[in-house]
């Protein structure tokens, strides 16, 4: 008799212990995001397999929108100011941007395409204002890993250059623009590891040291 109980227990424990051990063997395979965020590689992987839902020329017809807009803001007219006053302090052979983000983000969001549209209209107001004291044109070169097929083919439309990480750090120099806002600290150490550019425009040092 005493030995059915026993019996019936562990036949009822038996599901409870198959639940532990799936439970943490799910638990040993899952990716750290902090790893995932760091690897160049798994970047460049998702980038490679992403569709486009926008065509290039869709991309360039919202980017002369935006910048239409941006063009009557505040932002435009301050920075107009800032670089009618200093524009002949540099000399500039070629202008690199990082991260601006994507045109035609994975989600669509709204906002990010905005944001992306305004840094680089941003950027190439900025390099066209330098190209007025340069006797050479200067280069545009555009790096960021979450680019897909489309983005691409609208920056090139644009007569500008794409490259992949860590090509675009490789190709700062003395006489480099560097152009990145808001990116992760690491990112702007690569920028300028290799020497400092002529000109810097990012977020303050000041902001990773608070």
């Amino acid at each position: 008799m005493a030995s059915t109980p026993t019996n019936d227990h562990q036949q009822e424990a038996q599901p409870e212990k198959e639940w532990t051990r799936v439970h943490h063997r799910g638990r040993r395979r899952r990716k750290s995001p902090q790893d995932a965020a760091k690897s160049d590689i798994s970047r460049s992987i998702a980038n490679l397999i992403r569709s486009s839902s926008l065509s290039g020329p869709e991309i360039m017809e919202e980017h002369k929108r935006i910048t239409r807009q941006w063009e009557t803001s505040i932002c435009h007219h301050k920075l107009n100011e800032i670089f009618e006053s200093r524009i002949s302090h540099f000399t500039i052979s070629d202008a690199i941007c990082f991260g601006t983000g994507s045109f035609d983000p994975e989600d669509g969001s709204w906002e990010i395409k905005r944001k992306a549209h305004i840094q680089l209209a941003a950027f190439l107001f900025i390099v066209e204002k330098l190209q007025r004291s340069s006797s050479r044109r200067i280069r545009c070169i555009f790096q960021e890993p979450v680019f897909n097929a489309s983005d691409k083919d609208f920056i090139r439309a644009l007569g500008h250059e794409v490259v992949d990480s860590p090509t675009g750090f490789e190709r700062v120099s003395p006489s480099t623009l560097v152009f990145g806002v808001h990116l992760y600290r690491d990112i702007y150490a690569q920028a300028i590891a290799k020497c400092l550019p002529a000109m810097f425009i990012g977020t303050p040092r000041e902001v990773w040291e608070e």
